[in-house]
């Protein structure tokens, strides 16, 4: 339920211009989020990426290039998305999903 909600909430974002991103605490929670809205949106037109620390060099160089670009709409991850050399085009909603394990 929480990731449809989540979904939703970017969803409006985008609907306004914006980019959103998802932010989880481990690399398998980040991909069960990342699989989980890529279904859903299969079909619409939105762009989804996943940006862990095991994402390889290449992907991520195409990753940033999409986001700095406009042209990804969503990225989902995990502390990967903090990284100085991340940067959105018009960012407008993070979601963090901490379970209790950032220690907010």
């Amino acid at each position: 339920g929480k990731t449809v909600v989540a979904l939703l909430c970017m969803l409006l974002a985008a609907d306004n211009g914006f980019q959103s991103c998802l932010m989880a605490p481990t690399e398998i929670l980040a991909t069960q989020h990342y699989q989980s809205i890529a279904a859903l949106l299969n079909g619409t037109g939105l762009e989804i990426g996943l940006l862990t620390g095991s994402t390889r060099v290449r992907e991520r160089r195409i990753l940033h290039e999409k986001l700095q670009s406009g042209t990804l709409h969503f990225l989902v991850g995990t502390h990967a998305l903090i990284e100085p050399e991340v940067k959105f085009q018009n960012l407008g909603l993070t979601i963090i999903d901490e379970q209790h394990r950032f220690g907010v």
